[in-house]
């Protein structure tokens, strides 16, 4: 094992807790080559993470991205590929680079397209995600595992941010992260109370200032809060990409999110968070939870009958964010501000 590509295609917070994995991989053999599969968007999560030597972005179309990915991934001449997050068109394409040892997890119809598969039950949330991934690296002998992550901004975004928050004339001040957007797979504290914990947190910290992070895909979202919101607060711009969202998120003190990609972001950076978790089982955090740092996690205090997936207005329970109380939040970001 010289040469090792690993695929982790899914979405930002996937990859922040598949990079244990390839920590492991190099501290278990500093020489062996390590090259991430991984989309165009997360990519930057790589620009200064120094546990990969190489990054290839992953396209299923156009079919000249597609078929030029293929030549890329052939000419590397790669003995071992690993998936972290099996996808049939993914394992389907890495057989045809005809990579040697193609390994990932079992109970997929497609798991003949692999050479070996490590066969887990991720569903009953025995363990964290993070841990679960790691599990993949005894099929290659890897028994010890590293889970120590601290993600490091990149200094040339560092700067860039520093000059964003000196024209909010932010920087150097005691500095509360909001992320109210989420990725949509659960149910999250809406924006309503996303509204009411803002006005709560600009009353109760004055010598703080809040920021709101974003992406295009929360429009709705922010101008919402907008809208409603009688204080201020520094919405940041929605254009940041992901290095320097990480940069940004480097410089708060407390980050308050759903379960989503930016919490696990701040976790990696060892900054104190805050994540409202959905009440259904496949959501728990015992699985998603953020693994590094100071945290605190809120979920509704109901005895929710979904393994699956939230039936919403069919539930009971439904408006069961509505119920929450913030008092936990704000003894838990007084420790740090």
């Amino acid at each position: 094992m010289e040469n090792v590509l690993i695929a982790e295609t899914d979405r930002i917070g996937d990859v922040i807790l598949s990079l244990p994995v390839f920590k492991t991989l190099k501290k278990f053999d500093k020489n062996i080559k390590i090259t991430a599969l991984v989309s165009p968007y997360t990519k930057e999560i790589f620009k200064c993470f120094k546990y990969v030597d190489d990054i290839i972005e992953y396209f299923e179309s156009p079919k000249n991205y597609y078929e030029s990915m293929l030549l890329k991934i052939s000419s590397r001449n790669f003995d071992t590929d690993i998936v972290l997050h099996p996808d049939y068109k993914v394992a389907k394409a890495l057989k045809k680079c005809k990579i040697p040892k193609r390994i990932s997890y079992g109970f997929r119809w497609y798991q003949f397209l692999f050479t070996d598969v490590l066969i887990q039950h991720r569903s009953k949330n025995l363990m964290h995600q993070l841990e679960y991934n790691l599990e993949i690296l005894k099929l290659l002998g890897i028994e010890k595992f590293d889970k120590d992550i601290t993600l490091k901004p990149c200094s040339e975004d560092l700067d860039f941010i520093k000059k964003v928050l000196s024209k909010y004339k932010i920087l150097n001040k005691k500095i509360i992260g909001v992320h109210p957007g989420s990725g949509k797979s659960s149910i999250n504290l809406n924006t309503k109370k996303y509204i009411e914990l803002l006005k709560k947190l600009k009353n109760e910290f004055r010598n703080a200032e809040i920021i709101i992070t974003h992406t295009k895909n929360d429009k709705n979202i922010i101008e919402e809060i907008i809208k409603n919101l009688d204080i201020s607060v520094n919405i940041m711009p929605a254009n940041l990409n992901l290095s320097k969202l990480i940069a940004l998120i480097s410089l708060t003190n407390v980050f308050i999110s759903n379960s989503t990609g930016p919490l696990h972001i701040a976790s990696a950076l060892r900054i104190p968070v805050v994540g409202f978790y959905s009440p259904v089982f496949i959501h728990s955090p015992i699985r998603w939870g953020p693994y590094w740092g100071k945290k605190l996690v809120i979920k509704p205090d109901v005895n929710c009958p979904e393994k699956w997936k939230c039936k919403k207005e069919k539930c009971k329970y439904y408006d069961c964010f509505d119920n929450i109380s913030f008092e936990k939040v704000s003894e838990f970001i007084k420790k740090y501000l």
